[in-house]
C-alpha cells in the first residue's frame, strides 16, 4: 500500500525547476540560493556553512558537563525511550550514544542564536514560500545510532510534509562516530500506508509488525530506485538541510569513545502550527510514569525569526 502525498509546496511539483527560475527573477528568492534550492529540489538535501556564529557553536559544544551537572527538570531529554524530565537523568547509564536534550534554546544563548539563525529561517522560507518558524531543537552529544526514517511518520504538522531541518555540526564528524545517514533522492518515494489513508505510525495501536512491514517496503524501494545511505561526515559549522521526506538516520557508533555533537532545528509553515506540544513521562507520585502532554503558545523572536519556546515551560494539558 503506498500513499502519494501532495504538500501544496511549490519544490514538490513536477515543474518545480521551472518555479525556481521565475521565482529568483521576480526577485522572491536571492540568486545566491538558487544552487542550493536546485540541489534540494532534486535530491532532497542541501548543505552549507555559517560563518558568523563560531563563538556559540564554540560554546554550544562546550556546554554538556555543565548542563548534566544541573539536570534541569526544565528540560527533557530522552535515552533508549520517550522523553522524561532530565532531572530523572542517570549520568552513569543514559550519557551515551542515543541520547538527546530537548529544547536547550531555552536555557542556552548560544542554542537560542541557532534556532534562530538568519540563514537557516530565510532558506526554510524560500522552501515553504511563506513566512515560517522554529518549533524544535534538539541537542546530541553521540551519534543518534536511529533506524533509517522520515520525520513525518512521527513528527506532526498542521499540513502534510510542511516541515524540515537543519543540523548543525558542532565538531568535524568522522565517519566512526557515527554520523548522520541520508538517502539522496528518497523524498521522492510514496509513502508506505499503514491503514488507507494513514502514513503516520500511532504507537497506541501499531507496533513491531507494523514498523517491520513498512521497513520492509522502505528497504525495497530503496533497491528498486538504485538508492543507498551516504554517511555526513561534515565539518564544523556546516549545516546539513533535509526536506521532509528525505530519509536520515544515524550510523552505528565504531568507536564509542568519539562524540559527534550536533544541534538540530526543525521548522515549518508559520500559519499550519499554532501550538508546540510534547508527551513528558513524568513522576506521578508513586514512583510510577505517565505521559503528560505540555503545550505552549509562546513564541521567542529576534530580527523578525520567531521560534516555539520550550513546552516544558508550557502547562500540562493532560
Amino acid at each position: 500500500m503506498t500513499l502519494n502525498l501532495e504538500s501544496g509546496l511549490w519544490i514538490d511539483e513536477p515543474d518545480a525547476l521551472d518555479r525556481l527560475a521565475r521565482r529568483i527573477a521576480e526577485g522572491l528568492i536571492d540568486p545566491s540560493h538558487g544552487n542550493l534550492l536546485r540541489r534540494f529540489i532534486e535530491e532532497g538535501y542541501v548543505s552549507f556553512r555559517l560563518e558568523d556564529v563560531d563563538d556559540a557553536i564554540r560554546r554550544l559544544a562546550s556546554s554538556y558537563d555543565s548542563l548534566w551537572r544541573e539536570r534541569d527538570a526544565g528540560l527533557a531529554y530522552a535515552c533508549a525511550g520517550p522523553p522524561r524530565r532530565f532531572s530523572r537523568a542517570d549520568e552513569a547509564t543514559e550519557r551515551r550514544p542515543g541520547y538527546r536534550i530537548h529544547d536547550p534554546h531555552s536555557h542556552l544563548d548560544e542554542a537560542r542564536t541557532l534556532y534562530l539563525h538568519p540563514r537557516i529561517h530565510r532558506f526554510a522560507r524560500d522552501v515553504f514560500g511563506e513566512d515560517v518558524v522554529a518549533i524544535q531543537s534538539l541537542l546530541f552529544e553521540y551519534g543518534s545510532e536511529q533506524m533509517i526514517h522520515r520525520d513525518p511518520i512521527t513528527v506532526p504538522t498542521g499540513r502534510p510534509l510542511h516541515l524540515v531541518a537543519a543540523w548543525i555540526a558542532l565538531e568535524d564528524i568522522s565517519a566512526d562516530c557515527g554520523p548522520l545517514l541520508y538517502v539522496p533522492g528518497s523524498h521522492r518515494i510514496p509513502y508506505y500506508e499503514f491503514e488507507p489513508g494513514q502514513y503516520m505510525f500511532d504507537e497506541s495501536t501499531m507496533g513491531e509488525n507494523e514498523i517491520r512491514r513498512g521497513l520492509a517496503f522502505y528497504e525495497e524501494s530503496f533497491r528498486s530506485h538504485g538508492l543507498a545511505p551516504v554517511k555526513n561526515t561534515a565539518r564544523r559549522g556546516e549545516v546539513f538541510f533535509w526536506h521532509a521526506s528525505l530519509f536520515h538516520g544515524g550510523a552505528p557508533v565504531a568507536n564509542r569513545a568519539l562524540t559527534r555533537k550536533s544541534f538540530v532545528v526543525h521548522l515549518t509553515s508559520r500559519s499550519s502550527y499554532p501550538e508546540r506540544s510534547i508527551t513528558v513521562h513524568e513522576d506521578d507520585g508513586s514512583g510510577s510514569e505517565r505521559p503528560v502532554i505540555r503545550a505552549t503558545t509562546r513564541l521567542v523572536e529576534f530580527g523578525g525569526r520567531a521560534g516555539f519556546e520550550n513546552p516544558m515551560r508550557g502547562s500540562p494539558r493532560s
